[in-house]
């Protein structure tokens, strides 16, 4: 039987060196908060970025890159410094993801660290700037767990129970997605933090009609996972990431059950 990379890899102690990169990225957000002024550029369809994206790019692949010999890096505010080698342990990173929310001053932007081997997603992090938070999952054949602040999650009931759907700003004030769904909708801005509300806090289903990216989603999914959720796709099957494919189709995330439930109801699946 061929060995798995997994193997050579120490996962608690690389889950411990994420959850203080994603902590560090947190502070370095908030340092950039503080100051008198900030940067701000525009890279066109894809939407600003500050130098608070790339204060925290520096920290996460400081504190990151030393934890796997050889890993890769992809991340959406940097350059991949080698070319990704499929099921090489690869970092998959959205260093704030929802930026024009950290532009409005809404505490609805996280970090983002995911972590692929032998192409699979494998363990994750989560940082919210805003109030210092920091989860984690860890999603192997083997082990499936989460914790926020070094205090292990609930599993999700899995009941196919639906009462609160969270979507994107976009879908809610622009596609007024809200009408379509029968249960209470709320808006908010980064996947990330949908993706850990739907893991638990605050909601059941989070529910995405447009693509993502995969440095969006990788971290929240993680947590998602290691609480018994999932990604699905709008045809009810399973949403497999990779970091060889960028683009994250349209999906409903949470429990199985629910994220069934919530399918069936706006017409989706039968």
């Amino acid at each position: 039987m061929t060995a798995s990379r997994l193997d050579a890899i120490d996962l608690d102690a690389v889950r411990d060196g994420v959850e203080d990169a994603v902590r560090a990225a947190n502070e370095a957000i908030r340092g950039v908060l503080a100051q008198a002024t900030m940067k701000v550029a525009s890279k066109g369809e894809a939407g600003p970025v500050t130098e608070a994206d790339y204060a925290a790019d520096r920290v996460l692949h400081e504190r990151l890159m030393p934890l796997i010999e050889g890993a890769r890096w992809l991340s959406e505010e940097s350059s991949e410094e080698a070319p990704l080698i499929r099921g090489e342990a690869t970092w998959i990173i959205d260093p704030l993801d929802g930026t024009r929310e950290f532009l409005r001053g809404l505490p609805e932007y996280g970090v983002s660290v995911g972590l692929f081997v032998d192409d699979r997603l494998v363990l994750g992090g989560v940082g919210f700037p805003w109030d210092g938070t920091v989860l984690s999952g860890l999603v192997t054949a083997t082990r499936r767990e989460s914790r926020m602040n070094g205090v292990t999650m609930t599993t999700l009931p899995n009941d196919g129970v639906v009462q609160r759907v969270v979507v994107s700003r976009g879908d809610f004030e622009r596609r007024r997605i809200q009408y379509h769904i029968p249960y209470e909708v709320y808006p908010c801005g980064s996947a990330a933090v949908k993706l850990v509300h739907a893991a638990g806090v605050d909601t059941d289903v989070y529910f995405s009609t447009g693509p993502r990216s995969v440095w969006d989603v990788s971290g929240g999914v993680a947590v998602l996972e290691g609480v018994g959720g999932m990604l699905m796709g709008i045809d009810g099957e399973r949403v497999e990431l990779s970091p060889q494919q960028i683009e994250v189709p349209p999906y409903v995330a949470g429990a199985p059950e629910d994220c069934l439930t919530l399918l069936r109801r706006v017409g989706l699946l039968e």
